[in-house]
């Protein structure tokens, strides 16, 4: 399997992974939300109990001093339809079933306080209902409102029934951090685990990836702008920079040399020793040449076995002490061979740039007719002009 199909494995496998992952927070999410939803409208139906509970005690005071009797049967529907939503909503309440017919799972902390001592929030519900119409059976009479009865609902209420509520509705706030603090460490995990699997695809997907379109950069380049055999500039990338330098000496009044080397009688190298050996004369020659000019010169291959030098900032002096330097070390250069010893010989031709020359190509005719100058005088020679 190759590095790309591997790649497109991984990442396939890591998208599906992370998208699982939101979903999953999301449901997470969407659960915890309609619980809290749940739990919104089971405080509303707590708080209701709470104030329908007030009302009826007020109503029933109301009731109590009322000398009218059209005026206290109007309290008293009042009070049955308060003591009516009381219990809808008490049975709402300890059925766990909403307004929306959603059945509300409470847990054991809030069922504890509906059935269980010391609040018995259901025990205290059916009480305060049953005394209130314990009150309301009795024959009224100017005395009611400093009745027993009536006293002790107020005291009932305010104790028992509205301080279990209250216990209620703390209990449901406590609830809801516990269920909102879950959230968020479920959240906290799963956006953990996100970043871990992306940093993960980072490490072993994007960077090797990101290396592998650098080196395949690195290699366009080399195969674009490198002669392959002897590591240096090719013709393409030679040329552009001649031209460069060419226009910068004008701008700035610098001046530069071309040398055009030729390998004497190279066919013969090869009709003789083979073309693996010419191809390393060509090489050695190459490396011979970087080991002698400055960093700032350029050499390349311009075609076969002739090469162009780039000379930055010179006069013609030093181009023919660099060009002599060169014939000298290649000529005395021995290629390693296992039939015979190889030696084998330069001819150079050299130019700078002149104040005439409309272009690098003026000099570069020059270097090339100085170059031809040299084999036809006897190659192994340095022409400078």
């Amino acid at each position: 399997m190759t590095a790309g199909k591997n790649y497109q494995r991984i990442y396939l496998t890591t998208f599906v992974f992370i998208a699982a992952l939101i979903t999953a927070s999301v449901i997470i999410i969407d659960y915890i939300a309609a619980e809290e939803e749940h739990m919104v409208e089971v405080t509303d139906i707590g708080g209701r109990q709470r104030m329908l509970s007030e009302r009826t005690v007020h109503l029933l005071l109301e009731y109590a001093m009322e000398n009218n009797q059209e005026a206290r049967d109007q309290i008293v529907k009042l009070m049955e339809l308060s003591l009516q939503k009381f219990d809808q909503a008490h049975q709402q309440l300890i059925r766990g079933r909403l307004s929306d017919g959603e059945v509300v799972i409470f847990s054991d902390s809030i069922d504890n306080i509906f059935f269980d001592e010391p609040e018995y929030l259901d025990l205290k519900a059916r009480i305060f209902i049953y005394n209130t119409r314990e009150v309301l059976d009795r024959e009224w009479s100017p005395d009611l409102i400093s009745s027993y009865y009536l006293k002790q609902l107020r005291e009932a209420t305010k104790q028992d029934l509205h301080s279990s509520l209250d216990v209620l509705a703390s209990q449901y706030t406590a609830n809801s951090k516990s269920r909102i603090t879950r959230l968020r460490v479920t959240v906290a995990i799963l956006l953990g685990g996100i970043v871990v699997v992306l940093c993960g695809v980072g490490l072993l997907v994007f960077n090797p990836m990101f290396k592998r379109i650098e080196a395949q950069e690195q290699a366009l380049h080399k195969l674009a702008y490198i002669d392959p055999l002897a590591n240096c500039h090719n013709r393409r990338s030679f040329l552009a920079i001649a031209n460069t330098t060419f226009e910068r000496s004008r701008r700035y009044k610098h001046t530069f040399a071309i040398l055009f080397i030729d390998i004497d009688r190279f066919k013969a190298i090869n009709d003789n020793h083979g073309h693996a050996i010419g191809d390393k004369a060509i090489k050695e020659m190459t490396q011979i040449c970087l080991e002698n000019i400055r960093d700032s010169d350029i050499i390349g291959r311009i075609g076969g076995d002739e090469f162009g030098i780039i000379l930055q900032e010179c006069g013609l002096d030093y181009a023919i002490q660099t060009a002599e330097k060169l014939r000298k070390r290649i000529s005395d250069h021995i290629v390693p061979s296992k039939s015979a010893t190889i030696k084998f010989s330069i001819s150079v031709g050299a130019a700078t740039v002149k104040d005439s020359d409309t272009s690098v190509d003026d000099t570069m005719k020059r270097a090339d007719k100085n170059l031809y100058k040299a084999k036809r005088t006897g190659r192994n020679l340095v022409i400078a002009a």
